[in-house]
């Protein structure tokens, strides 16, 4: 062996590597009880505890009878107290404002338009005891008031406070004034209480009607929404939201007064302030927001259901048929919406349903709004559903639409079947518009539905009062929508449809044909058959060579084409 000789040996293969796992995420450390104690009086609560505190300790003393034996002191003490804290809530919020402290500045704001209107209500117990002390409450509150606005509006500047509101909260101001003052004229001249008519009666529901709802449209005259801010004063939200602090205070005044001057509450006065509501918050939201837009489109039209009641009757069909109108306008606005058509017609159907007893009664005296209602929403599932594609919405309308017939014919005898025969009906002429990229199986489901709707026709001709010519309705009806519709489409492919049209229309005749021929003697039947199966023969025998191919090739050559002999 030459030691010089060094034969290569390859290398071991070193094995690979397990993989080592990806490290797993750090769990973020628990925050320790003092951040969040230092997160919570961040928010600086003790503001809003301070004004919950205020509004408790009214209401202990109102009614804590060895606290002031005088009725008149309570309510003075109460008035005269929020009155001086709503001035020191503008002094402190200006105090901070002006060293730059926008937050704790802009939640004293807030909840000094809060508690603006809680003083007139106050002043609405005070109408009960004595009409000069509720005038003189009422200037005070009015002159306080406009002196703590005019302070904000003056020494804080960087407070999103425009015009518009200022002009919508003196509106607010001057009608929570004259609320009492009108409650208490009407007081005078109401003999008993819970009244439902006379002129008290009449001047409550004018203003849950017409007042209440009018106050929510002045939300419309704010500015629009302008551009986002750095300091939290002079965000776009702030005055919307200091509009609906003043409402949500007028409401519960309102209330107030029903409660006190005894009124019955009920929920058709509030119908129409929540369809104003809807209405102003869909017009309200940025039009960059189209998902949101399209959303808030839908409360409006529950808004009538409010008054759903037997005294609410005329509300009900009145604010239906704004409803009407409205979408009415947005459909023309915007002709690719059809979220607006398909409220609309929601809205058609609630004024149907809205409408007097006499009136449909007039028409015909078993029609009832409520069905014409329902008639009418089961219309509205049959169309949509059959606009659509899909097999599985094929099978819901195929079901609506035959429990629609159900519900119609239930008087007749053979309902049952007329409902079969609108399903089957339903689904086979749906089928046609399937995909059959999608849908691989469409053909089978086809067939069956087919094979379905002609034993059912079989079955409905020999049933108790069936007759002959009755299938032939829903087989034209289907030939025709075929012949007249699907050409135009190129779907003549499709020959399962108009084969189970021509052999519903004949299941009719050929059941007639099998009961006539069940009846014949046996012996006229065989001469019969004689002769028929004698022109059955002749036929095969004529087209043998069409369709048998042994007997074209034995067929002798005609005489024109054999061979010459020489």
């Amino acid at each position: 062996m030459n030691e010089n000789d060094q034969t290569s040996v390859p290398p071991p293969i070193a094995p690979n590597p397990e993989p080592v796992p990806p490290p797993l995420p750090a769990l973020p450390n628990p925050r320790p009880i003092s951040w969040w104690l230092r997160k919570f009086l961040a928010c600086n609560p003790f503001y809003l505890v301070s004004a919950a505190l205020l509004l408790y300790g009214c209401y202990r003393v109102s009614i804590d009878a060895p606290f002031f034996n005088g009725e008149t002191a309570r309510l003075l003490f109460n008035f005269t107290s929020v009155q001086v804290y709503e001035v020191l809530l503008v002094l402190v919020g200006i105090f901070l404002a002006r060293r730059s402290l926008w937050y704790d500045s802009t939640l004293l704001v807030g909840l000094e338009n809060l508690l603006v209107f809680v003083p007139f209500i106050l002043i609405s117990q005070a109408a009960l005891t004595d009409a000069h002390m509720t005038e003189a409450m009422c200037v005070v509150g009015v002159a306080v008031a406009i002196l703590r606005f005019g302070s904000l509006k003056r020494f804080f500047i960087e407070l999103n406070f425009p015009a518009r509101l200022l002009g919508a909260g003196f509106i607010l101001l001057m009608v929570n004034v004259a609320l009492p003052l009108i409650y208490r004229h009407m007081q005078e001249i109401k003999y008993g209480t819970y009244l439902e008519y006379g002129p008290a009666y009449d001047m409550n529901e004018r203003i849950w009607l017409v007042v209440l709802p009018a106050l929510f449209a002045l939300a419309n005259l704010l500015p629009p929404v302008g551009a986002k801010r750095d300091l939290l004063p002079q965000h776009r939200w702030l005055p919307t939201g200091l509009f609906s602090l003043w409402m949500i205070v007028t409401c519960v005044h309102l209330y107030a007064l029903d409660y006190v001057f005894e009124y019955y509450i009920r929920s058709e006065f509030c119908a129409p302030a929540a369809w104003v509501l809807a209405w102003t918050i869909f017009l309200r939201c940025p039009a960059n927001a189209a998902r949101l837009k399209y959303a808030l489109m839908f409360p409006a039209l529950l808004t009538p259901l409010a008054a759903a009641s037997p005294g609410g009757a005329k509300i009900f069909l009145v604010l239906s048929i704004l409803n009407v109108a409205a979408y009415g306008v947005l459909c023309l606005q915007n002709r690719h919406n059809r979220s607006a058509l398909h409220l609309a017609y929601a809205s058609i159907l609630l004024v149907v349903t809205g409408l007097p007893d006499s009136w449909m009664q007039f028409i015909n005296s078993d029609l009832a709004p409520a069905q014409c209602a329902g008639a009418g929403a089961v219309a509205y599932l049959i169309f949509w559903t059959a606009w659509q594609r899909n097999p599985k919405l094929a099978i819901f309308g195929a079901i609506v639409f035959g429990s629609g017939i159900l519900a119609v014919a239930h008087n007749y005898e053979g309902a049952m079947h007329l409902g079969l025969q609108g399903t089957l009906v339903f689904l086979l002429l749906h089928s046609v518009r399937w995909n059959e990229k999608e849908h691989p199986d469409a053909g089978k489901v086809r067939l069956l539905i087919s094979l379905a709707w002609l034993v059912e026709s079989f079955v409905w001709v020999n049933s108790e009062g069936g007759r002959f010519w009755m299938p032939f309705i829903p087989g034209a009806t289907v030939l025709a929508i075929y012949c007249l519709y699907l050409p135009c489409r190129g779907i003549w492919r499709l020959f399962v449809v108009p084969a189970a049209a021509f052999a519903v229309i004949l299941s009719g005749p050929c059941s007639a044909f099998v009961t006539g021929v069940r009846l014949m003697p046996a012996g006229l039947l065989a001469v019969s058959a004689s002769f028929l199966f004698l022109g059955f023969g002749t036929i095969a025998a004529l087209t043998r060579h069409l369709w048998h191919r042994h007997e074209r090739e034995l067929q002798p050559p005609i005489a024109s084409e054999r061979p010459v002999k020489r």
